[in-house]
């Protein structure tokens, strides 16, 4: 099968395009430049390409690198070698606009992409590249080069009732309208929370509202900001504060996390009560109005703090709230005290 293009084509190809010309034919190219914002679709199409091309002898066979932080020269090493045992090796590069920044790889690039090993599946994943350099122009006329765009729109919708379907999970046009609403085009987040509502709703034995589905959303929305407490325990002050430290690099306020952390410190504590009481997650959550997939997120709260640590944990989150409405320090000191209090060894 030839890969050699005339260069004609005004639209790049993506990956409809690779799906029928490739995946359903198990034939493949000896290189795959994927580009774009669809991590999702990127990695499913190599699972499928490392299942199909390598079959038995993947173990010795597949080789993945990652482009921010591997040597070129031990890369195209691997590339330019022989498989073990025959057949076709992948040698996969994460992150290859970093790779490709070095000069010299992207010389050894644009010459390999001149005459790539046959024996070699050579991929490379990017998030962005440039079309009017060399390179994506050469891998563009050879076949190589696929950019794969989240779906929008109408598109993004039946991507969200087919994913939907799989999970035999019942949803309608208009919750997956919503879906799309909340969460954009990112399918990966789509993915997990599709994922969480067919949980759920095994669970409840009832399809989801279209508020419970909002609900559900906005609370995982709401704890990826509070993933400070993740780190919280005694000794652990310089990764708590590395992570407040990159919330306010995002634009977070300690008037905004202080007040997350003492809400998310006595959840957990009446978690750990209650179910010291006996009762499941599922009566837990009807009681406190909570949502029980998100009990999974206050588990390593639970494990590093334990009762006695988590009302000590609740006093200090306490007193920063206070201070933090009638000190004269500066605000971002007081929850750095906080901080250092909340994680000093008993």
């Amino acid at each position: 099968m030839g890969y050699g293009g005339s260069g004609r084509k005004t639209t790049v190809p993506g990956f409809q395009e690779l799906l029928t010309q490739d995946l359903k034919r198990n034939e493949f190219r000896p290189v795959y430049v994927l580009a774009g914002d669809d991590a999702l679709r990127k990695e499913g199409v190599i699972q499928k390409i490392r299942k199909e091309a390598l079959g038995g002898a993947g173990a010795f066979n597949d080789h993945a690198f990652d482009g921010e932080t591997c040597d070129p020269a031990k890369v195209f090493q691997q590339v330019l070698s022989l498989p073990m045992m025959g057949g076709r090796q992948l040698v996969l590069v994460k992150h290859a606009d970093k790779f490709l920044d070095n000069q010299a790889s992207l010389l050894h690039f644009e010459r390999y992409l001149e005459k790539p090993v046959p024996e070699t599946i050579f991929i490379l994943t990017m998030t962005k590249a440039d079309r009017r350099k060399t390179w994506v122009k050469t891998a563009l006329k050879a076949g190589y080069f696929f950019e794969f765009a989240n779906p929008t729109g109408a598109g993004l919708v039946q991507w969200i009732l087919k994913a939907a379907k799989r999970l035999d999970l019942e949803l309608d046009a208009d919750k997956a309208g919503l879906l799309a609403d909340l969460l954009g085009d990112d399918l990966m987040s789509i993915k997990n929370e599709l994922d969480k509502i067919a949980l759920m709703q095994a669970d409840r034995g009832r399809s989801f509202s279209g508020q419970d589905i909002r609900d559900l959303v906005m609370d995982q929305a709401e704890l990826q900001g509070y993933e400070i407490t993740e780190h919280l325990m005694p000794g652990s002050a310089a990764r708590m504060l590395g992570t407040w430290f990159r919330l306010a690099e995002w634009g977070r306020s300690p008037y905004e996390v202080s007040p997350v952390v003492l809400s998310r410190i006595r959840r957990a504590y009446l978690l750990e009560f209650a179910r010291e009481e006996g009762l499941d997650d599922a009566s837990i959550g009807k009681l406190t109005g909570q949502n029980p997939w998100s009990f999974r997120y206050l588990g390593s709260l639970l494990a590093n703090m334990g009762p006695a640590g988590l009302v000590r944990a609740q006093e200090t989150a306490l007193a920063c709230d206070r201070r933090l409405k009638g000190s004269p320090l500066e605000p971002g000191a007081v929850f750095e005290q906080a901080i250092l209090e909340l994680c000093r060894k008993a």
